[in-house]
């Protein structure tokens, strides 16, 4: 089984056997190209495990529909309309499932990670930017047209000078919480950052400027998964992504907005969790897809 993490930096690949990741290859995503020299790429670290592949899984950073056509990449541009299973296969020569990476990573997680004690939980990714995939009743929830779980599209700021999000939108989670977001606020705290390890190293010296960041991102998450808990009442909420490795300074804050914006005290003490799997969810998870 072939499981492909395609990411805005780079593209994971793994052959996955019982739940592992048994051999791996990751190359760059080429910046700037065109969709064709992307599914090219893709399609050469596939063939840099197996020239032959019976069948592949690709996890995207954006929403898919069933037939593979891509409705748009928020942080990849130039990718709306895309027929990303199509394309592939015919560079593959078999068959290729698509899915969401927020979802593709929840899948992984509920068939080897907190999924296997928890029936219904939100996996979240933490990155550059901020996705959901739902698992309800021990079942993956893609929605009806694919796009369940978006969190980082919440809006939770109205106000008209809002931050923009790469979506088109104002106010959204992602444009607070994604990394895009956390290296403004840091500026606006009047340090300098060019990744999220520079705000988690000034946060850890107990450092204003990264602490507020780190707070501020918590309560904006918080405030979010207030809703879907208001909603949905799940039974985890469980982190991913590159921030997620800096989850406990924001967890105590997205505890207290849980508390301040749930409807009861229930659904506010949900457990937050760090997924199990880590970096290796999106590609164990694409690896699944074909057998759904």
């Amino acid at each position: 089984m072939i499981g492909v993490d395609f990411g805005g930096t780079q593209i994971k690949a793994g052959v996955v056997e019982n739940g592992e990741v048994v051999r791996s290859k990751t190359t760059p995503t080429p910046a700037g190209s065109s969709p064709d020299r992307v599914l090219d790429a893709i399609a050469d670290t596939v063939r840099g495990l197996d020239a032959k592949p019976k069948s592949v899984g690709v996890a995207i950073p954006g929403e898919v529909d069933s037939e593979g056509k891509c409705w748009g990449l928020p942080n990849v541009p130039g990718f709306k309309g895309v027929m990303f299973g199509e394309g592939l296969s015919e560079r593959l020569g078999c068959p290729v499932a698509v899915e969401n990476d927020a979802t593709t990573a929840a899948l992984g997680e509920r068939l080897y990670g907190h999924g296997r004690r928890h029936p219904s939980f939100l996996m979240m990714t933490l990155g550059t930017g901020i996705g959901g995939g739902l698992v309800i009743g021990h079942q993956l929830y893609p929605g009806a047209y694919g796009f369940a779980g978006e969190i980082g599209h919440f809006t939770i700021d109205s106000a008209p000078d809002a931050w923009a999000c790469a979506c088109g939108m104002r106010g959204c989670v992602e444009a607070y919480a994604g990394t895009r977001g956390l290296i403004r606020a840091f500026a606006e705290y009047g340090k300098e950052a060019t990744e999220v390890l520079d705000i988690a190293t000034s946060a850890r010296a107990g450092e204003e400027a990264g602490l507020r960041t780190f707070a501020r991102m918590g309560i904006a998450i918080g405030k979010a998964l207030a809703n879907i808990q208001n909603v949905l009442d799940l039974s985890a909420i469980v982190f991913t992504g590159g921030v997620a490795q800096s989850f406990d300074l924001i967890e105590p804050h997205v505890r207290t907005a849980l508390r301040r914006h749930c409807f009861a005290h229930p659904p506010a003490e949900v457990p937050l969790l760090v997924s199990e799997l880590g970096a290796r969810a999106g590609v164990i998870g694409a690896a699944h897809l074909t057998t759904l």
